[in-house]
């Protein structure tokens, strides 16, 4: 009914939200960091989010870190989301991700993963052609935002399909609204966190960390189950063996996309992917588990720090 305004919103949008999320694709300098870091967003997510946790890593390595972006052009801030998913664009991404670790590794010798969300299944896809360095221990992983590797149905498709969708690719594309009072329903559907952490506190926006467009005083975002959960299926279908290097994983307890599953039930989906794998869990959702204080646990865990779980 409203298809055409609910796009050009969000294409109008895109012009003003790459400011915040733009296609930097490297931060700091090569020449001999203290630690170099390979960074792989998740859905709808862009190379400059990786900014959100520089405080954590100006804290640990001071100006002496380096960080390279997963990016190419076909996903750009700039690209409506659905022109991004397709086949032929994840396996371009493999590519890319397959030879910057290599370049990485070749001149550092080490280097540690950071994916944020399903980025993870990005590095599952492509670890077949990394697995060689990562038996040499010179691959570490750090996840931040554990996701699932399916998305289950939604009523929220049912409700806003036939208000703002459309298909595309062979998939149900549908815009659905984010407001703090949303979240009884569904916790992803916040627009700001108030942090606190000791005498420290802060509003955080999700505008500050995600694209989103406004339609009717609200804002709104794009998804489409069925692609999502076939573009898993494509990259899981190259799945190698347990993956054995070093991993920390960091999830948020109170996660809408995990739907109130155990602790014992994440640790048994993500055992299917990873072996050497410790575990964060807490009481946050998806988005928010990503504060100062909890990236830093995570960053401990690496560093060799004692971190409860």
């Amino acid at each position: 009914m409203l298809e055409q305004q609910f796009k050009q919103r969000y294409l109008e949008s895109l012009s003003f939200f790459k400011y915040f999320y733009d296609d930097v694709r490297e931060y700091g300098s090569p020449d001999n960091p203290r630690r170099v870091f390979y960074f792989i967003p998740g859905f709808s997510g862009v190379a400059g989010q990786v900014r959100f946790i520089f405080p954590n890593l100006h804290a640990l390595y001071g100006n002496n870190f380096y960080v390279r972006c997963c990016h190419l052009d076909a996903f750009s801030a700039s690209k409506p989301i659905w022109e991004k998913y397709t086949t032929g664009n994840l396996d371009a991404r493999r590519a890319v991700i397959v030879a910057d670790i290599k370049q990485l590794l070749d001149r550092h010798g080490e280097v540690v993963v950071l994916v944020s969300s399903n980025g993870f299944y990005d590095f599952v896809y492509a670890f077949d052609e990394l697995a060689s360095a990562a038996a040499e221990g010179r691959l570490k992983l750090l996840w931040g935002a554990c996701a699932p590797d399916h998305f289950d149905d939604t009523l929220w498709e049912s409700v806003f399909f036939g208000l703002n969708g459309f298909v595309h690719g062979g998939h149900r594309w549908f815009a659905y609204p984010n407001h703090n009072l949303l979240t009884a329903f569904n916790p992803e559907t916040s627009t700001s966190l108030r942090w606190r952490f000791g005498s420290q506190a802060k509003t955080i926006n999700k505008v500050d960390l995600e694209s989103r467009f406004i339609f009717a005083n609200l804002y709104w975002d794009y998804v489409s189950v069925s692609c999502f959960n076939a573009m898993l299926d494509h990259m899981l279908r190259r799945r190698p063996g347990p993956i054995g290097i070093e991993s920390h994983v960091l999830v948020g307890a109170n996660d809408g996309y995990w739907r109130g599953q155990s602790q014992d039930r994440v640790r048994a989906t993500v055992g299917n992917y990873l072996t050497n794998a410790t575990y964060t869990f807490k009481p946050s959702s998806h988005l928010w588990v990503m504060t100062p204080e909890n990236v830093a646990g995570l960053f401990g865990r690496l560093e060799g720090g004692a971190i409860a779980s």
